[in-house]
């Protein structure tokens, strides 16, 4: 079946559905479901919303992440020149990070809302070279 073909008896069905859903069942056609099939019916229809949100998200955000040449991964497994290689929490809301940029060390502190540099190690590569006894 071709997606146009296809597209039009979806349409004929749904069209089908919203005119028996118009027609007036007053109380004698409620009475004929149970507050049980009532619950099951509307738990079900917020799955499918519920479902249809989340594919929408991350379909979306797949489609930008290719859009944008970029992984698509953020936080510690991402790639790139930065690295965390150590973090110790201080109390409450602060925090201190050994990074790595590229070659260069550097300690900062973080709290909330702000990062303050607090000292720069210099290179990896002075230390090895610092390091070898020749």
């Amino acid at each position: 079946m071709t997606w146009p073909r296809a597209a039009a008896c979806a349409i004929t069905l749904l069209g089908c559905a919203a005119a028996h859903a118009q027609q007036p069942q007053g109380a004698a056609g409620m009475a004929g479901r149970s507050a049980g099939l009532l619950l099951v019916q509307a738990l079900l229809s917020l799955a499918v919303v519920v479902g249809v949100i989340y594919l929408a998200y991350f379909g979306l955000r797949r489609i930008s992440a290719r859009s944008l040449g970029i992984s698509g991964r953020l936080g510690a497994g991402a790639e790139g020149p930065l690295r965390v290689i150590q973090a110790r929490h201080l109390g409450g809301d602060r925090w201190l990070y050994l990074i790595e940029i590229g070659r260069r060390r550097l300690v900062v502190g973080g709290a909330t809302g702000q990062v303050t540099p607090i000292a720069d190690l210099g290179d990896t590569q002075d230390e090895a070279a610092d390091d070898d006894p020749r």
